[in-house]
């Protein structure tokens, strides 16, 4: 199954605006309730949309729930991740290895197998994120923890593949996601914080939480569309890329060093994104 333009399209646009709120994510003071605050702002858009929409199909419901169960240790892994290694090296660890891991469990679970074009495009996509974000000398622990994160990414990621398929409407799935997501993580941080932060959080940073949040519902519902009519692995894919808009918001913002490397990686990302396309 060849991945249409518009899923292409789709599946860029939300890479820039992920890569855009985890970089937000990684300048805030605290980064777990910077999460629960971004989570909540996308969990009251999502609940308004919600209300708005038909139910779901009861399906997709099972579905919802272990997203959002998987976001708990994801959220706070990524949280840790981000205090510990920089923008570049822990996002390049956390969003180049799932694209390998979605193609076996999306095979394994649904028998979507790609060709030998597209799967060659995918681990080459995946080679090239590798390239333009790891960092020699890293932070062991903060690398490790990427890659635990990088496991949560791909169990969800095939779950709301499954789920938003089974739904009815990506759009209404999309919304109850973030509701779910938004309630869990604010529990966590309230849990593990003393009650009175995130409330006096909420009154300091707003506004950054209501960019975040609108980027992060916008950014994951074009996933989940694009995951409606293309294979779940291909759209992951092009959606991790936001790699390569990582790095350079990290060299822009954040004064992490650019080179050859950063630059040869995204030429590779590039033509991965070329093969796959074209599979």
């Amino acid at each position: 199954m060849t991945i249409p333009w518009q899923a292409v399209v789709a599946a860029l646009a939300a890479a820039m605006m992920h890569a855009a709120w985890n970089a937000g994510l990684k300048a805030g003071k605290d980064r777990l309730l910077d999460a629960a605050l971004l989570f909540g702002i996308a969990g009251l858009i999502g609940l308004v949309i919600a209300l708005t929409r038909a139910p779901i199909h009861a399906e997709a419901w099972m579905w919802i729930g272990l997203t959002t169960a998987l976001h708990l240790p994801y959220v706070y892994l990524l949280a840790r991740a981000y205090e510990l290694g920089e923008l570049s090296h822990v996002y390049t660890i956390a969003r180049g290895l799932p694209p390998i891991m979605i193609t076996v469990l999306a095979a394994a679970t649904i028998g979507e197998v790609p060709s030998p074009m597209a799967a060659f495009g995918i681990v080459t996509i995946s080679f090239g994120i590798l390239i333009v974000g790891l960092s020699p000398g890293a932070h062991l622990q903060g690398t490790l923890i990427a890659a635990a994160v990088a496991v949560t990414i791909a169990l969800y990621s095939v779950s709301d593949g499954i789920g938003v398929r089974a739904s009815g409407d990506a759009l209404a799935y999309n919304a109850w996601v973030f509701v779910s997501i938004g309630i869990v993580v604010a529990l966590m941080a309230l849990t593990l914080r003393r009650r009175d932060q995130l409330p006096a959080y909420m009154r300091l940073y707003w506004r950054r939480g209501v960019i975040g949040g609108a980027l992060s519902f916008i950014s994951y519902g074009l996933v989940l569309w694009a995951m409606t009519f293309a294979p779940i692995a291909a759209v992951s894919a092009f959606r991790e890329t936001s790699v390569v808009f990582a790095a350079l918001y990290g060299v822009l913002f954040f004064g992490e060093a650019a080179g050859s490397r950063r630059f040869s990686g995204a030429l590779i990302v590039a033509l991965g994104a070329i093969m796959l396309k074209f599979a």
